[in-house]
């Protein structure tokens, strides 16, 4: 079993930071997802908890031989979020769900106020991988790849986070500049 801890300060407050979550995908800097379906939405009426499932399909970039033995290059991950505006945590836990009886991912992200200067937010992110059935032979090999895999997505996807809340704040920016042009028009 190979575990994978991260953490990243972003230098935007938490509701730009969690905005720019859910516009995350499709991202040029994440082109191996390729769709995002929610399955399941609801807030809680009393907390105003969003609640949120989806289902995602990635494709990741695999050897011809892997994608000969598994059948495709094509695999879906099942994610449960819950954003609480109140507490100003955004919690996420996802779980693979193709070929989760060869290689087991689970992971778990939190967004939350950074504790040492609130106007920025911490991001929190871990994982477990772990191979199991038909692979346990190959099981240190494979979790090495797949964790160094992990690593780089990982990597690739809080640039595109950061991207996406780029984005955001150009249009705020223009929002903010057309409603100074009309109000003085």
């Amino acid at each position: 079993m190979r575990l994978f801890d991260a953490a990243h300060v972003f230098k935007h407050d938490w509701e730009t930071v969690s905005l720019a979550n859910w516009r995350k995908y499709p991202n040029e800097q994440t082109p191996h997802v390729r769709h995002v379906e929610i399955l399941n939405q609801d807030v809680d009426p009393v907390t105003g908890v969003l609640r949120t499932e989806r289902l995602i399909m990635v494709r990741q970039n695999v050897p011809l031989l892997v994608r000969k033995i598994f059948g495709g290059d094509a695999s879906y991950v099942l994610e449960y979020s819950e954003v609480d505006p109140r507490k100003q945590t955004l919690v996420m836990q996802s779980q693979n769900m193709t070929y989760s009886n060869l290689l087991s991912v689970g992971e778990y992200i939190t967004y939350t106020p950074d504790p040492e200067n609130p106007k920025h937010t911490l991001f929190t992110q871990s994982a477990q991988l772990k191979a199991s059935g038909a692979l346990c032979r190959f099981a240190n090999k494979i979790e090495d790849i797949c964790w160094n895999r992990f690593q780089d997505n990982a990597r690739i996807g809080k640039l595109g986070l950061e991207q996406v809340v780029s984005k955001i704040l150009a249009e705020r920016q223009a929002m903010m500049m057309s409603m100074t042009q009309t109000a003085s028009d």
